[in-house]
């Protein structure tokens, strides 16, 4: 299927990292214009250097997307270099703090929420100038599968990171109300993604009972910002190996 993403501009936030590097290399190979950032200078370089070895363009920036400022000079550097954007897929994130609700202090709560909540707020504000600009856009959210009836334990173990990216779903809604039908916005939900992953073991339970490989993300996600998806907006969609019973 031709997902109609040549020369498209795509901004992928967490490029260097197990998913983000993924789905920067499936936006790559279908001929979009990739961009990606990340907080550690080592990391992103080397995740540039395995796409440009493929032949994918890309341009790396170190960011730190919980501050405005750099996301402001992203932006920008990103526009500058290929001329407009296209496609956002927010996928910053990581653990504060492991441990059930009552252990999270109030700082750590606040960190938790910039990091995997406003982060997604943030860039998708300062970027929509930019994308209302085009003839159309796709926005892509990463939340989790933590509210599924099939994950439990996980919010008692999670609990910081699991109201972050259960607000993130929510979020997804309110964008993809306001912003339709020119640019789209959708969530992803997946659970334990990469063989190495902590949680691989629960997934024994799980009736495909594995982790997801990084690739299969990929593919949704890839799938969610191309031409072929104008017609969906505002859902969260399980990739959990069919744990989940109802969409989030």
């Amino acid at each position: 299927m031709d997902l109609g993403l040549r020369d498209k501009v795509a901004l992928v936030t967490g490029g260097s990292g197990l998913i983000g590097s993924a789905v920067a290399r499936r936006l790559g190979l279908e001929g979009a214009r990739v961009a990606i950032c990340g907080r550690r200078s080592d990391r992103l370089e080397a995740a540039g250097s395995r796409l440009r070895e493929e032949g994918i363009e890309v341009f790396a920036r170190q960011a730190d997307v919980t501050r405005p400022d750099e996301v402001q000079s992203l932006l920008e550097a990103v526009v500058d270099t290929y001329g407009g954007l296209d496609i956002l897929v927010n996928n910053p994130g990581g653990y504060v703090k492991l441990g059930p609700f009552s252990s999270v202090e109030p700082d750590e709560w606040r960190q938790g929420l910039e990091l995997n909540l406003m982060t997604v707020i943030g860039v998708s504000r300062a970027a929509l100038p930019y994308m209302k600009a085009r003839p159309w856009g796709r926005i892509v959210n990463m939340g989790a599968f933590y509210l599924a009836p099939g994950a439990p334990g996980v919010l008692t173990e999670l609990a910081e990171n699991a109201v972050a990216k259960t607000a993130v779903a929510a979020a997804t809604k309110v964008m993809a109300e306001e912003l339709a039908p020119k640019i789209t916005v959708n969530c992803v939900a997946p659970g334990p993604v990469g063989i190495d992953h902590p949680m691989r073991p629960m997934t024994k339970g799980f009736p495909v009972p594995r982790p997801a490989d990084p690739d299969e993300l990929a593919d949704l996600i890839a799938f969610l910002c191309s031409s072929q998806a104008g017609y969906l907006t505002g859902l969260t969609i399980p990739f959990d190996g069919g744990s989940t019973r109802r969409i989030l």
